[in-house]
C-alpha cells in the first residue's frame, strides 16, 4: 500500500518528466502537505501517464504496484536549481498475464525529503517491447485476483471525487478514465460526514481491516528495528571514545632518541677509526711489498754466493 497525498496531478504522456518539472511538482506537494492529508491506497497497474506523490522513507522498500519487472532499478542523481534530486527508473515492466514488457516507471525524490513522485509511461513503439521470460523476472507481477473487491458496489456517486480522478481544488485537465485503475481503502471508522465514500468499504470482506493492521505492524516493526540499531550504534559497550590506539613511540621517546643519536655518533667515530687503521695497514703492506719486489730483482742478478749473502744481509736489514 502507498501512503499517497490526497492531492491529484494531471497525467503526462509521451515522454518522461523532466527533472525541473518533477521538482516543481514535489515543491508544490510539499507546500500542500500541511493543507491536505495522506491516504493509504492499493495501486494496481497504473496506466500510461499516471502521476502521483507519496511518502516513503528512503530506507523503506517500495510497495507493489501491480506490475512485474525484468530489470533492476537504476538510480542516478542530478542538480535541479540548487537541490540534489535522485531519479530511480525501471524500463521493463509488464502486467499479470502479459507476454511482453511494455511499461516504464520513474520516481523522483529530492535528497533529504520523504516525498516521492511516481510517473508511469507506456512504450508506444512495439519494437521496444521485450518478451517476458520467466527466468529473467526480477519482480513478479501481482495477481489481480488477490486484491480485495473494492468496486463491487458500482461507480461512485456524482459528488464523490474518484481516487486519482479529476484534480481537486480546481485542478482541471485530468482524464477520469486515466485513474480508474487505482483502488482505495479507508482506515478507521467512517464518520457521518464521509458517507459518500462508504462504497469503498466491503462489509463482507474483513481483509481490509487485517491489511490495515498488517501495514501498521510492519511499519512499527521496521521502526523498532531501525531505532534499536541506532541505539546499539550509539550506546555500544565498545564506544569509539574508549578505544585507545596503541602507542607507536613510548612516553620516553625523547630520551631514547637522544641515546640513539649518541650511539650513532659513537658508532660513526669507531667506524672512522677502523677505516683509518685499515688504510694505514694497507699502505704499510704496499711499501713492504715494493721493497720485497726490489730485493727479489736484486737476487735475480746476483753472480756469486758472497754477493748473494751480502744482498741478503742488506735486505734483511732494510726489512
Amino acid at each position: 500500500m502507498f501512503k499517497k497525498l490526497t492531492t491529484n496531478f494531471a497525467p503526462q504522456r509521451g515522454a518522461p518528466l523532466s527533472p525541473d518539472r518533477a521538482a516543481e511538482i514535489l515543491h508544490k506537494a510539499a507546500s500542500l502537505v500541511d493543507q491536505t492529508s495522506f491516504e493509504w491506497i492499493i495501486v494496481d497497474k497504473p496506466v500510461d501517464g499516471s502521476i502521483f506523490v507519496f511518502q516513503l522513507h528512503p530506507s523503506e522498500p517500495l510497495p507493489e504496484d501491480g506490475y512485474g519487472w525484468m530489470d533492476d532499478e537504476a538510480a542516478f542523481r542530478t542538480i535541479v536549481v540548487d537541490k540534489e534530486m535522485e531519479i530511480i527508473s525501471r524500463s521493463q515492466g509488464f502486467g499479470y498475464g502479459d507476454k511482453v514488457a511494455h511499461m516504464t516507471r520513474r520516481r523522483y525524490r529530492l535528497v533529504h525529503s520523504d516525498l516521492q513522485l511516481m510517473h508511469y509511461l507506456q512504450m508506444p513503439d512495439p519494437a521496444r517491447h521485450v518478451p517476458v521470460h520467466p527466468q529473467l523476472i526480477k519482480a513478479p507481477p501481482r495477481d489481480p485476483a488477490t486484491l480485495p473487491n473494492l468496486t463491487a458496489r458500482g461507480p461512485p456517486p456524482p459528488q464523490m471525487v474518484p481516487p486519482y480522478g479529476m484534480a481537486q481544488r480546481g485542478m482541471a485537465g485530468a482524464d477520469p478514465a486515466h485513474y480508474k485503475h487505482l483502488g482505495h481503502r479507508k482506515r478507521g471508522r467512517i464518520k457521518t460526514s464521509m458517507q459518500p465514500r462508504a462504497f469503498l468499504e466491503d462489509d463482507h470482506d474483513p481483509s481490509g481491516d487485517e491489511l490495515d493492521g498488517s501495514v501498521s505492524r510492519a511499519v512499527a516493526l521496521e521502526r523498532y528495528k531501525r531505532n534499536h540499531e541506532f541505539i546499539d550504534m550509539i550506546f555500544s559497550p565498545y564506544p569509539i571514545a574508549s578505544i585507545i590506539p596503541p602507542q607507536i613511540i613510548s612516553d620516553t621517546s625523547a630520551d631514547r632518541l637522544e641515546g640513539l643519536k649518541r650511539q650513532q655518533v659513537e658508532v660513526g667515530e669507531e667506524m672512522g677509526k677502523l677505516a683509518r687503521s685499515n688504510a694505514d695497514e694497507i699502505k704499510e703492506f704496499q711499501e713492504k711489498s715494493k721493497k720485497l719486489s726490489k730485493a727479489i730483482d736484486v737476487i735475480k742478478h746476483a753472480k756469486s754466493l758472497q754477493e748473494l749473502d751480502a744482498l741478503e744481509a742488506g735486505t734483511t736489514a732494510e726489512l
